[in-house]
């Protein structure tokens, strides 16, 4: 595949000038960093790399500062602290990721990743090793790609084949500064997909998808409109106030599930218990 995670470990193969090879990152053992191991056969492309990889792992942000600005609202203060040091991850290459941000659109993320993987195996370079064993396609691999064969709704392979041809033909730029516009162009594309865009392949620290049904939620119900009005406080770290929203969902989503299991099992348990006993009773008749 184009990608593995196992335990603390993330892999990934990687294209760059026509070369190719693979990355893998972790945590060092005794000291707060990252450990990256590149293969790759061109050495030059080695600090490019490692720049790419810093911002995959939002590795210049400064957390202090950050949670300094959100904590003054009780709306985040919790979660700052719960959380405390959070990153917005970002991604190894920016076509990529707004191809899994559509693909993501109104579709689990398990999803969203099995047909991403399906692209990756039908369309995307093969490589020489394994597991990691694909490259993900270009843009020009996709630009006429009949992506209804891999189990994609039609009006979302339409969407994905304009993106790949845009990026082909220079039409969408990931340089930050006309990308949104250049992304809400494109048939099927939204604010939504192209504020995700600007978290995870811009690195933008004020992208705000404000239309987020989450986000909302966690905020009390309430419009897009009055989201955005809100959020003007946390500029311009709204990305980071964005990653800790979905986190307190997460959290709170997972609080349920334990409350709920730590009811309901006593209870299953005692009537499990009573049937046991009401069964030994019969048998000693």
């Amino acid at each position: 595949g184009v990608e593995a995670i196992a335990a603390d470990r993330y892999q990934r193969t990687i294209s760059m000038n026509a070369a190719s090879g693979t990355i893998a990152i972790g945590p060092a053992d005794e000291v707060h960093a990252l450990i990256l191991d590149v293969r790759f056969g061109d050495p030059r492309a080695l600090l490019t790399i490692v720049e790419r990889v810093r911002r995959m792992f939002d590795l210049g942000a400064d957390p202090s500062v950050i949670a300094g600005q959100l904590s003054g609202d009780v709306l985040l203060r919790r979660a700052v602290a719960a959380h405390a040091g959070i990153r917005t991850p970002g991604a190894w290459d920016a076509f990529e990721i707004t191809v899994r941000a559509i693909l993501g659109q109104q579709i689990s993320v398990k999803a969203a990743t099995t047909i991403a993987g399906r692209i990756a195996a039908r369309w995307g370079s093969p490589l020489d090793a394994s597991p990691l064993n694909r490259l993900f396609p270009t843009p020009d691999q996709l630009a006429d790609a009949p992506l209804e064969e891999v189990g994609i709704i039609s009006t979302r392979a339409s969407s994905l084949r304009s993106l790949a041809r845009a990026v082909r033909d220079g039409g969408v730029v990931f340089d930050g500064v006309s990308t949104l516009d250049q992304l809400r162009a494109i048939p099927g594309i939204g604010d939504w997909t192209a504020q995700y865009v600007a978290m995870r392949a811009l690195n933008e620290p004020d992208a705000f998808p404000s239309g987020d049904l989450v986000l909302r939620k966690m905020a009390g119900d309430c419009s897009a409109r009055e989201l955005e009005q809100r959020s003007e406080a946390w500029r311009p770290w709204r990305a980071y106030a964005v990653m800790l929203l979905w986190q307190a969902a997460k959290d709170r989503e997972q609080h349920v599930r334990r409350t709920r299991h730590e009811h309901v099992g006593p209870h299953l348990l005692a009537g499990t218990a009573h049937r046991r006993g009401a069964a030994a009773a019969l048998g000693a008749r």
